[in-house]
């Protein structure tokens, strides 16, 4: 049915339960009083990477005085649950935090997480955090554990060249590949303005590749031989196909591609603000190389390499 993980903090747990627990939007906190009477409640969370960041609402005169954040003071073991529902059962997946909370009401760690949760939520904009009488409950991991359901690629999915005629099947997966970050990504994604004449003049430096389900494209990626390396962009898989190794495929392609031609290397960029990106190209062994500024705005450009010498299997 499913694969468990157990792992002793954030550093054990794998890339892909990262990944969620960054990327969820919402969690379920489960908190104790001294009497171990239990209370869960429904949160909006950040997660840098090291600790979990729940803001409490602003509620004059009670903000101080909630159940949760009484508990607390009490027990502070707590555990937070993420989790991914699907009446398609093979693509159900949860994570439970168990740690210690503490509950922040100023100073620079106060600052860092109210700043992660408006970053997060726009829906934040209309209702200001109270940086002034607000509290944040932050939650340090003392284990995590995880567990997916098992996902085989169906069979039919196969990858192909996509010829000089398949520009436009190219373009249309990559705009429903890359439309999630509409109105979420600062600085906008690039990818979303491309036309069919800048995707055919990205495929004359190199190719392209589709995924199909039958004659359904479900999936794309380019590829550009630059001096030294290849390089890999707009990879891109429908919200529909995701978790079934079609990302991965398309990749293996590319590297087949770069093989072939003698190029030893592949490259791709990555933003800094998709953690659950940065951690699939690491899990397919890309390594980072270089991090700049982003050009166009408030992010990091993340360069990430692999030797694709020898094939792997």
């Amino acid at each position: 049915m499913g694969q468990a993980d157990k792992e002793i903090g954030v550093a054990g747990a794998p890339a892909w339960a990262l990944a969620l627990l960054r990327d969820a939007r919402v969690g379920r906190l489960a908190t104790a009083d001294a009497g171990g009477r239990p209370l869960v409640v429904p949160v909006c969370y950040a997660f840098d990477g090291a600790c979990c960041y729940s803001a409490v609402d602003a509620k004059p005169k009670s903000t101080r005085n909630l159940r949760r954040l009484k508990n607390i003071a009490d027990n502070p073991e707590i555990s937070l649950v993420v989790d991914v529902w699907d009446e398609d059962w093979s693509r159900l997946a949860w994570v439970i935090v168990e740690g210690r909370a503490t509950v922040l009401a100023s100073g620079a760690a106060f600052t860092r997480a109210i700043d992660l949760l408006a970053a997060k939520y726009p829906q934040y904009e209309g209702l200001p955090l109270d940086r002034e009488a607000g509290a944040v409950i932050a939650v340090t991991p003392v284990r995590v554990l995880s567990w997916h359901a098992t996902v085989r690629s169906p069979p039919e999915i196969r990858i192909e060249p996509a010829g000089a005629d398949g520009a436009a099947e190219v373009l249309r997966a990559m705009q429903r590949g890359f439309e999630q970050y509409r109105g979420s990504l600062q600085p906008p994604s690039s990818a979303l303005d491309e036309t069919l004449d800048d995707v055919r003049a990205a495929m004359a430096r190199g190719g392209a590749f589709v995924a199909r389900d039958g004659p359904t494209v479900v999936g794309s990626a380019r590829y550009q031989f630059r001096p030294g390396y290849t390089y890999a962009e707009r990879v891109a898989v429908d919200p529909a196909y995701r978790g079934r190794g079609v990302g991965a495929a398309l990749m293996r392609a590319i590297e087949d591609a770069a093989r072939a031609s003698g190029s030893p290397e592949v490259r791709i960029g990555v933003r800094a603000s998709l953690p659950g990106n940065l951690h699939f190209y690491e899990d397919l062994g890309y390594r980072t190389l270089a991090s700049s500024p982003h050009p166009r705005g408030p992010d990091f450009d993340m360069t990430l390499s692999k030797d694709v010498r020898s094939p792997t299997t």
